[in-house]
């Protein structure tokens, strides 16, 4: 894998990671509903280390 698609697929998954855990939060009907910000927090954390941990072997 080259630097050009490591560093797409890390950005891919911290912008996944980040977003989902932001709707999941902030929408009514899901189960993470009013959370708070711990869990994104979280949850963003969660999408940073996967991305390094896609993007680093490169």
């Amino acid at each position: 894998m080259n630097q050009f698609f490591a560093e797409f697929f890390g950005t891919a998954m911290i912008i996944v990671f980040g977003g989902g855990v932001v709707a999941n939060v902030l929408l009514s009907k899901t189960k993470g509903h009013n959370s708070g910000w711990i869990v994104i927090t979280f949850g963003w954390a969660v999408g940073v280390f996967t991305g390094v941990l896609i993007a680093a072997p490169v």
